[in-house]
């Protein structure tokens, strides 16, 4: 049985449920009446950009850089340990490059890791908060997308510090970051981009200034409201997998993972040891749930394939959570939901 957001009944709901169903029903309304200020925005920027980043729910790109939901094209895994020989993978970066090519455009893909400048074991837990092999990790993957698609991708280390929302870009002629970018005009942003980055068009440099800007704006919002030390550390409520989690931007909320990670299990694994630590001192009530959401659209996909793969995602993250962590599923404190979304408006439908 499928129901819309707007018809289930939230009686029958968990309130982590109901928590979520309100953000989609909220974001998914915001998404579709924003539609026209999406187009004029990529009329006037039109590079299209990916974001390849870790399931930390402390990493939102959007957040970090101020910029509308649904312009960045998001790919999570645990660490952002993605390979590009996997195959479900590379079929979505294949995709998303034959769109920017099929409009005139090219792609430019931050390949991000994360760590804390405060305390190491805030930083990535799916790296065992080793920062150098994470951000080694994603230079070699930097180094695999532009073997395989050449000139049509753009690839970039970024470094992102989750205490200050802080963006590094890691270039042949050293670092720019948000911080050094603060009180800059775009002119002085985009001859900065240029000297940093000599072999990037003039056409992306103007269209990567917004997110920079957005940055050195989100950095000096926190150095004047900094946030509370219980505020850095993972928070998160809800165990993410599958597809369609743009709207989901909240921070320190949902750990998101792709179901293009051949290696699911273990990242399941992972986001459950988070969860478990994240409900030890939580109080009766405040629980957390594995939701899984699979898009679907009049080509690719149908509805009846997004039904089956989203409750299969369902039973297997069932599976290894109870395999792994038995005394927090037996506890009746982690809860599950599936949905598929129709990716045109984003409008999720509950599978019950």
């Amino acid at each position: 049985m499928i129901s819309t957001v707007i018809l289930f009944p939230h009686s029958r709901m968990e309130p982590i449920h109901q928590r979520i169903i309100a953000i989609n029903k909220e974001e998914s309304e915001r998404y579709v009446a924003s539609e026209a200020e999406r187009l004029r925005y990529w009329a006037k920027h039109p590079t299209f950009f990916a974001c390849i980043k870790c399931m930390d729910g402390r990493v939102s790109i959007p957040l970090m850089t101020k910029t509308p939901i649904g312009i960045v094209k998001p790919f999570r895994a645990i660490g952002g340990k993605f390979d590009i020989w996997w195959p479900t993978f590379l079929g979505r970066i294949s995709h998303w490059t034959d769109r920017a090519i099929s409009q005139g455009s090219r792609t430019f893909v931050f390949v991000s890791y994360h760590y804390s400048a405060s305390d190491i074991h805030l930083g990535c837990a799916g790296w065992k908060y080793d920062t150098k092999a994470a951000r080694n990790h994603a230079e070699y993957l930097k180094k695999e997308l532009e073997f395989v698609f050449g000139e049509e991708i753009t690839a970039m280390t970024t470094g992102v510090e989750t205490d200050h929302d802080l963006l590094t870009l890691h270039g042949p002629n050293g670092d720019l970051s948000g911080e050094m970018l603060i009180g800059k005009s775009d002119q002085d942003i985009q001859d900065m981009i240029a000297r940093h980055f000599p072999m990037m068009s003039q056409e992306m440099i103007r269209d990567l200034v917004p997110f920079l800007r957005g940055n050195a704006e989100r950095i000096s919002e926190l150095r004047k409201y900094p946030r509370k030390p219980e505020q850095l550390e993972h928070n998160e409520r809800i165990i993410a997998i599958g597809q369609g989690f743009d709207w989901l931007v909240e921070e320190n909320l949902a750990l998101i993972i792709n179901d293009a990670d051949p290696n699911l299990a273990e990242s399941i694994r992972v986001a459950g040891s988070l969860i478990e630590k994240n409900l030890r001192n939580a109080p009766a009530g405040d629980d957390a749930t594995i939701f899984t959401n699979i898009q679907y659209r009049k080509s690719g996909m149908d509805k009846r394939q997004a039904i089956a793969r989203a409750r299969g995602l369902r039973l297997f993250a069932e599976k290894v959570l109870h395999d792994a962590y038995p005394e927090l599923m037996r506890s009746g404190r982690c809860h599950s939901l599936s949905s598929i979304m129709w990716e045109p408006s984003k409008e999720i439908h509950i599978i019950t």
